[in-house]
């Protein structure tokens, strides 16, 4: 019969008071939540920000419900929503444990009539060494690697943007009807640090820090020529290769930014 130890002994969720899954008992566990009809998610972390502390957490004033620190790992690639094979699963959590042999590994599953995550628990504990394409980033699929990797957006998950596939997101962007507008930020300034950042506190949905840059000249307005957009991109680039510089997009009806993506890195 196993009591929790209090001493120097770390705790995640219901499963962790027990001894570590083995890789049957988690394929049992991964059949329940296919066969319920649940999304599961693989998500990771190094032993350093895994638990809460005052060194590695940023907290957060005006929290909502539903908020505590450290809530959110970083995610492996995306959540498998309408999967309906297990194996897929477990070639994940796999291809995970592999890349990540450092971090813990835990596997969420959530309810889409619900909209909340009902299950939670860890496939892997640290232990092994360190496997090379970690620390590169180097892989078919791409996934955000945190050991010395700041991202931005979606597209930054990917290699970086030829001029020809800016220019597709460009034709995309006015197709659309939305307005274009060119921000640049110097590398120092365009992360959220202590140094360099102003937080609020009581802050609305959808604030975060860091979120302005540098407006390079006046949205684009009723632009209807994707070749003017592709100029401005490249004499901003021209006065600023310094500088962080990403395209963002307006939707006038919304009123809210609905795109947002990085053209060039210093």
């Amino acid at each position: 019969m196993k009591v929790w130890n209090p001493i120097d002994n770390k705790k995640f969720e219901t499963f962790s008071y027990l001894p570590p899954l083995s890789d049957g008992d988690i394929a049992k566990q991964v059949d329940m939540i296919i066969s319920k009809g649940l999304s599961p998610c693989l998500e990771f972390a190094p032993a350093e920000s895994s638990f809460v502390s005052s060194e590695n957490t940023v907290r957060f004033c005006g929290s909502a419900a539903g908020y505590y620190d450290n809530r959110y790992w970083t995610m492996w690639k995306l959540p498998m929503f309408g999967c309906t094979d297990p194996s897929q699963v477990l070639r994940e959590i796999s291809e995970c444990r592999s890349s990540y042999p450092q971090c813990y590994i835990r596997l969420a599953a959530f309810d889409s009539i619900k909209q909340v995550q009902v299950i939670s628990f860890i496939v892997q504990k640290p232990g092994r060494s360190r496997s090379a394409w970690a620390v590169t980033g180097e892989k078919e699929m791409k996934v955000w690697n945190p050991v010395n990797n700041k991202k931005f957006e979606t597209f930054s998950y990917l290699p970086l943007m030829s001029d020809m596939q800016i220019a597709k997101q460009v034709d995309m962007i006015i197709a659309k009807g939305l307005s274009p507008c060119l921000e640049f930020a110097p590398e120092e300034s365009s992360f959220v640090s202590n140094d360099n950042t102003v937080r609020f506190c009581g802050s609305a949905a959808g604030y975060y820090d860091n979120r302005y840059w540098t407006m390079w000249k006046l949205p684009m307005f009723g632009c209807t020529d994707p070749s003017q957009v592709l100029r401005e991109i490249s004499e901003c680039r021209s006065s600023y290769p310094q500088c962080y510089i990403r395209l963002a997009a307006f939707d006038s009806i919304k009123q809210v930014q609905v795109i947002s993506f990085i053209v060039h890195k210093p």
